[in-house]
């Protein structure tokens, strides 16, 4: 299996399947219970790691995945509020959940992300367990690690033009244009110049073996934007696009997975990232911005 560490879930199969386990949960129960209790999960804050230097604490969880002593009830689009046939005291474990390469039919537990673990919560019939956000704090796991980070702060930038790019990646702070901080990246497209492709400067050396890796990124554009992994080999050059992210007037947040195609290149010596796309038609100019680039994986 070449994606070992991630269940892939059909959404409306995740709902199907939950409602399984919400059933089948009746006949677990000791005594003749039938009138659930209810948790609420409303939303996940990440805090800085102490252990860290992880850059921005942007994030977009969109979903909880709940365990009851260690079972999984179900996944649960935030904010969240669904019955339970559990009374009592119970280890209630919430992991954070994110929506893989922006798409709603790829949620996953993000693996990078701590869980959050209550040990003291009680369950009664008919009650709302409401786990507010003094509750569902979560941080970068200590194990996390950040090959690549650029939140154009610094001056220079770790990103270049490729061959045949028409234009290059490049620190802006013109207002309406920075996510935070005072720089973003951006990329300007016209008539003339209407291809971009760029890439990292440094190459990479990424785990593989199904080992979780993924780019975290902030963006916004009125442009496609193709991304993914330039491998190394000792002989040749291989370019991969994991996705295309369509245009968007608002900043956005996505995490993109790379492990898949890390594994089919497993021979692959090292890695660089890129991004690239030729200028819309139905557009004049372009103009793309990016914020908050992480490579994360273990």
């Amino acid at each position: 299996m070449r994606f070992l560490y991630f269940k892939l879930i059909n959404f409306r199969l995740l709902i199907f399947f939950g409602l399984i386990i919400f059933i089948s949960s009746c006949e677990d129960f000791d005594g003749d219970q039938t009138i659930p209790a209810y948790i609420q999960v409303d939303k996940f804050i990440l805090d800085k790691n102490p252990n860290l230097a992880e850059g921005s604490l942007s994030q977009k969880i969109t979903d909880v995945w709940v365990y009851i002593d260690d079972e999984l009830i179900g996944a649960f689009e935030l904010p969240a509020k669904f019955p339970v046939l559990k009374k009592g005291k119970h280890k209630i474990t919430l992991a954070p959940g994110i929506k893989m390469n922006g798409m709603s039919g790829t949620r996953v537990v993000y693996p990078f992300y701590k869980k959050v673990e209550i040990t003291d919560s009680n369950l009664a019939e008919g009650k709302i367990l409401h786990l507010d956000s003094t509750t569902t704090h979560t941080i970068y796991s200590d194990n996390a690690k950040f090959s690549w980070k650029e939140d154009f702060e610094d001056g220079g930038v770790s990103i270049q033009k490729r061959n045949g790019s028409d234009t290059t990646l490049f620190a802006t702070s013109l207002s309406g244009n920075v996510f935070e901080g005072f720089s973003s990246g951006m990329i300007f497209l016209n008539e003339i110049q209407n291809f971009y492709e760029v890439e990292t400067i440094d190459k990479f050396v990424l785990p593989k073996n199904g080992s979780p890796v993924f780019l975290e990124m902030n963006y916004k554009t009125n442009n496609p934007i193709r991304v993914g992994l330039l491998s190394y080999y000792s002989s040749k050059i291989v370019q991969t696009a994991t996705v295309v992210l369509n245009p968007t007037n608002e900043w956005k947040k996505i995490y993109i997975n790379f492990t898949p195609d890390i594994s089919d290149s497993y021979s692959a010596l090292d890695y660089k990232v890129f991004f690239g796309e030729y200028k819309s038609s139905t557009n004049t100019t372009a103009t793309i911005l990016f914020d908050n680039i992480k490579l994360v994986h273990w």
